[in-house]
């Protein structure tokens, strides 16, 4: 059974969609791969996360735990990826780190099912679509 005050944020990006969920009394934890966007978030939300109603976890979602080559692109931040492909042919600068993977099952059976799920990752959202129908 969902719980009814959790919601999920999988690509938390700058922030604002978790703003909103945390401003209408849900708890979040939120999900992001790009470590420079999750420390500007912590900074952001420091009360949120000291009051323990905000969790970000600065993973990537894929279908197997590990560590993944993961493309920032600094002039689109919102556009970082696994693939190199989309920075290349715009001709944008790009940052490449190592980032944890988790299996989004993982997550769900730590923090159990939300009552609702964004989903915003490149491309990657079916693992976490294929996670939730195995775990609800």
């Amino acid at each position: 059974m969902p719980a009814s005050d959790l919601i999920y944020d999988v690509g938390m990006n700058n922030g604002d969609d978790t703003a909103y969920y945390l401003h209408r009394g849900f708890r979040v934890v939120a999900i992001e791969a790009n470590p420079y966007i999750v420390r500007s978030c912590e900074a952001r939300f420091c009360r949120e996360i000291a009051e323990k109603r905000l969790t970000i976890l600065n993973v990537a979602i894929g279908p197997q735990p590990g560590v993944a080559k993961f493309w920032i692109y600094l002039d689109r931040p919102e556009w970082s990826s696994f693939s190199p492909g989309r920075a290349v042919a715009c001709g944008l600068q790009t940052k490449v780190v190592d980032v944890r993977v988790r299996n989004f099952g993982s997550i769900l059976q730590e923090f159990g099912v939300p009552h609702y799920l964004k989903i915003d990752i490149q491309g990657c959202d079916i693992y976490c679509l294929q996670e939730l129908s195995r775990n609800t």
